[in-house]
């Protein structure tokens, strides 16, 4: 009987010994007695965001989630901010250990990082304004649906036929859109749905929450052994009934929430299935971004072309009154960021439905509005070089102020100010990259959003920086011989 209790005893430190050392955080980061996880707190509620009633405090149930991980593994967790679509960059630059962000295990994501154990179980779901017979993806063919870029809505909205995705960088702003108007629906994880619809009345959730997905938390690929420490952290917390309680705080907990004891860790590249980036596609989907790209900066600079020379000759020619206007305009103009100046016209504006105008549409008269403001005055210190001996001249010959200025100094101003307009419009192409705030995917934007999916920044960035090369080059080259055209003398 001694040597049966004796061995059942041994047998039970060494069991106790086996989870304990299989539930032990790697040594190197006991000893640094914290973890970094990196998230991105612009996404709002209800992963991370700030109080309202103490700005300067963060809530959210993923900073509950990782003060019970804290609790659990005896160190501290430090949040650090990162961008939601850089997340995985983030741990490559070692910014942070683990990144946990309402982040969904997809397979293009498992070729880059190791995730661990789902910690919840989510759905999509369809916001639509009140009173709008859309219930299904089906009922959306035909219309524009916004999503978040690169998460699992988006893919949802590729795969469906007949259907516009339109991408944003944040939930607030797409469902401002479906409130004016803008898109059909919003398609998003329904934890997100349902955190943000107090704040828009006049929106509600259409339908029932369809394809089930999950999210898990991502470490670096050569980190197993943090991975299944994290794993069984999320286990025991699971089994503790931890995270169950702190999805009923933050009103989330579900039946589907008792899966996760059931599913498997995600590992690294362990889906057979995970799909191979083409290299033909991205470079479609490229070529295409950069002829829209092409399209909105050539008409953004037409219309400041045109309404830079109308300031410019307000400014120097004009009434008392028309002077005020001009300088009121252009030091506005060039005073406040463009981004600010898209997100007033865009947003802002966009509140009437008589000042709506379409994101592409936005981005042209954006970009056109504030770039005349510099053309403006290029164009005024053109006309301020031509000496005042050829006007005088002119007015000598008989032609009037307004011929003088038509016949004899624009012509020559115009030239003038050609090499400083043309690295203006250079200038165009590369800043109109900004407009992707506005849900517009051009070149700037597309690269992004397939870098951060396939992990290739390098490849794509070479190409993306070539297709920008091959805009401007060629514009330089025509701008020079244009010169010579104008030059009598070398003519």
């Amino acid at each position: 009987m001694r040597v049966l209790v004796a061995a059942l005893s041994c047998a039970a430190l060494l069991s106790a010994q086996s989870v304990a050392e299989s539930a032990r955080l790697p040594l190197r980061y006991q000893e640094r007695a914290e973890l970094r996880w990196g998230s991105d707190a612009e996404g709002g509620a209800p992963f991370v965001f700030a109080d309202p009633k103490d700005p300067g405090r963060e809530i959210g149930f993923e900073v509950d989630l990782a003060a019970a991980m804290a609790r659990d593994l005896g160190v501290a967790f430090v949040r650090v901010q990162a961008p939601w679509e850089s997340l995985v960059q983030g741990l490559d630059r070692f910014d942070f250990e683990l990144a946990m962000n309402g982040f969904e295990p997809t397979p293009e994501r498992r070729e880059l990082v190791r995730f661990t154990r789902p910690y919840y179980v989510f759905m999509q779901q369809l916001v639509t304004k009140r009173g709008s017979p859309i219930r299904s993806l089906a009922d959306c063919v035909g219309t524009r649906v916004g999503c978040l870029g690169q998460s699992a809505s988006h893919k949802a909205l590729l795969a469906a036929a007949g259907v516009e995705p339109v991408v944003y960088d944040e939930s607030a702003r797409s469902l401002l859109d479906v409130q004016n108007g803008r898109t059909a629906a919003l398609l998003a994880d329904l934890p997100i749905a349902v955190a943000k619809l107090p704040l828009f009345p006049e929106l509600q959730l259409a339908g029932e929450p369809f394809a089930r997905d999950h999210y898990a938390i991502a470490v670096r690929n050569g980190e197993a052994d943090l991975q299944q420490a994290l794993d069984e952290c999320v286990l025991r917390l699971f089994r503790a009934g931890e995270l169950e309680r702190i999805y009923r705080k933050w009103a989330m907990w579900n039946d589907a929430q008792r899966e996760i004891e059931l599913l498997r860790p995600m590992g690294f590249g362990n889906d057979a299935s995970a799909a191979e980036s083409s290299g033909a596609t991205e470079a479609t989907l490229l070529l295409l971004a950069a002829a829209k790209t092409v399209a909105i900066s050539c008409a953004a600079f037409v219309i400041a072309v045109g309404l830079g020379l109308c300031l410019a000759l307000w400014r120097t020619h004009g009434p008392r009154r028309l002077r005020w206007i001009a300088v009121c305009y252009i030091e506005a103009f060039r005073g406040t960021p463009v981004l600010v100046q898209l997100l007033f016209l865009y947003y802002g504006l966009g509140q009437w439905e008589a000042l709506q105008m379409p994101a592409w549409l936005v981005g042209i008269v954006g970009l056109g509005l504030n770039y005349a403001a510099y053309e403006a005055e290029i164009y005024r210190g053109a006309m301020a070089a031509i000496p005042r001996a050829q006007t005088e001249a002119a007015l000598a010959l008989g032609l009037t102020g307004a011929q003088s200025l038509r016949f004899v100094v624009l012509p020559q101003a115009l030239r003038l100010s050609l090499p400083a307009s043309t690295n203006d419009f250079i200038a165009l192409f590369k800043d109109s990259a900004v407009v992707m705030v506005i849900s517009v995917v051009e070149l700037g934007k597309q690269y992004q959003m397939l870098a951060s999916a396939s992990g290739r920044f390098v490849s794509l960035g070479l190409l993306t920086c070539a297709l920008y090369l091959a805009m401007s080059v060629p514009l330089s080259i025509l701008a020079r011989r244009f010169e010579r055209a104008l030059d009598g003398d070398k003519a």
